[in-house]
């Protein structure tokens, strides 16, 4: 008797890199679901810095606040982040450590010449999103994942299954950021009141990978010709996002000592890039084995909401209190369908997305609190301290995927020209992951720390 197998016999557990299944309501969600801004001063204070504005960072935060920089700086900025992932999966636990160093920011802001008031000219390089994960479990399972092959023995096909009673083990990596590059300015109106825009032009790549191998580690599959040992799956996947955002944003004080933000960024598209390769191999007890390789390509758009913060903050002598809040309306997520026509099966697909996305998804407010205070040395030298905490509501509702991220950090001058800014973000999620190779699913439970070095050189505006 001769075993023999035809493509489709791996093909099945391929269907969505064959049918371009990347381009689901989660996925498009993901593309900024991790979006926390750059800046080392307004990271450390939470991210609570509409009403401020007043470093570079506010390019990002609030352009109107760029008009409150006194003197021009050209700024580097770097992260480190320890990732801590510990995955537990049936009865088994597994500990994935990550460290990521890389860089995170660069840029200057200009003061112009102006006869009354002040107008500030920004250009910045800056990474606001940043995909690092690590994942990985193994365990040996009697839930059925439906892993079946047909197999022709002398011209007779039969479906064998390998789907229980079986070692699994999985791994998922991703790395990669989303940055921008931003052109702003920042102009006083009146002495109490600024108004500012930002240009960016957005992009990103992301690397993702996923390996899953399904064992035969007890024999319990050893008779001809299912006598099955191993099913190893590699998938790989490389996108890259580009798109136009622009955000507006005034400020305004209310008393000499109380302040208000507003910013907005307007709904803009992102186009995405993707490469896929699948490679499969199914080996049996008396080595033969079977491989097969796929490759895709998938090209699409998706429409970002727009995005509202506005906060307070309170200023006295050494001392800031500032909050914000961020609007987002994650059901407002779509992909953009226009150029398909209505009656393709890649229109009505990414149209089902569409509508999960608006069923499945929320409208949340981030919430961000932070507090600096400047503790003087002697006239010329003053260290600032800085705190924040920041609440991430999770987009789907699901209270075990909300963030909180706690933030400390301070400012340093070195000598008469130079500033450095530093700060420490911790943050603690978990979640419950599961895929059609592991229906039991695996819990994660993840702890980030990220380290932010940011080092200015000052120069006068005269």
């Amino acid at each position: 008797m001769r075993r023999k197998f035809t493509l489709r016999s791996i093909i099945i557990s391929s269907l969505f890199l064959s049918n371009g299944q990347t381009q689901t309501a989660s996925e498009a969600i993901h593309i900024l679901e991790n979006e926390i801004g750059y800046g080392a001063r307004s990271l450390g204070m939470g991210g609570a810095f509409t009403a401020l504005g007043n470093d570079p960072s506010g390019m990002y935060w609030n352009p109107a606040g760029l008009a409150d920089i006194a003197n021009g700086s050209i700024y580097f900025e770097g992260q480190s982040l320890n990732y801590h992932n510990e995955t537990s999966y049936i009865n088994e636990s597994k500990v994935n450590p990550l460290h990521v160093g890389s860089f995170n920011a660069m840029g200057m802001a200009l003061p112009l010449p102006t006869i009354r008031g002040s107008m500030v000219l920004g250009v910045g390089f800056n990474r606001i999103v940043h995909y690092n994960g690590l994942m990985s479990f193994s365990g040996f399972s009697n839930e059925d994942n439906k892993l079946t092959f047909p197999i022709e023995v002398d011209g007779k096909e039969q479906f064998y299954d390998f789907s229980k009673y079986v070692l699994r083990s999985e791994e998922i990596y991703s790395g990669g950021a989303m940055e921008q590059f931003t052109l702003s300015f920042g102009i006083a109106l009146s002495p109490t009141f600024a108004g500012g825009l930002s240009v960016s032009r957005v992009s990103g790549r992301e690397e993702y990978s996923f390996e899953f191998i399904q064992e035969d580690s007890k024999q319990n599959y050893s008779e001809f010709p299912a006598d099955f040992d191993q099913y190893l799956l590699e998938q790989k996947l490389i996108a890259t996002t580009t798109g136009w955002n622009i955000r507006g944003g005034v400020k305004g004080a209310v008393t000499d000592w109380f302040r208000l933000g507003l910013s907005i960024s307007l709904p803009y598209h992102i186009r995405v890039e993707e490469e896929h390769s699948s490679d499969e191999s199914l080996i049996f007890d008396d080595g033969f084995k079977n491989d097969t390789t796929l490759t895709g390509y998938y090209d699409y758009k998706v429409r970002m909401p727009f995005v509202i913060d506005f906060g307070g903050v309170l200023t006295i002598p050494k001392l800031t209190l500032a909050y914000s809040f961020r609007f987002r309306n994650w059901s407002g997520t779509k992909f953009v369908t226009d150029n398909y026509d209505r009656e393709s099966d890649y229109y009505k697909m990414l149209s089902e997305e569409n509508l999960t996305i608006a069923s499945q998804y929320r409208q949340v407010y981030q919430a961000r609190a932070g507090v600096e205070y400047l503790m003087e040395f002697n006239e010329n030298f003053g260290i600032s301290l800085r705190s924040g905490v920041a609440i991430f509501p999770a987009p789907d509702g699901d209270r075990h995927g909300d963030r909180t991220i706690i933030s400390a950090g301070l400012g340093i001058p070195i000598g008469e020209n130079m500033m450095m800014d530093a700060a420490f973000l911790s943050t603690s999620w978990s979640k419950q992951s599961s895929d059609i190779y592991t229906p039991y699913g695996a819990m994660e439970n993840v702890l980030s720390n990220r380290i932010l070095v940011n080092v200015s050189y000052l120069f006068s505006r005269n």
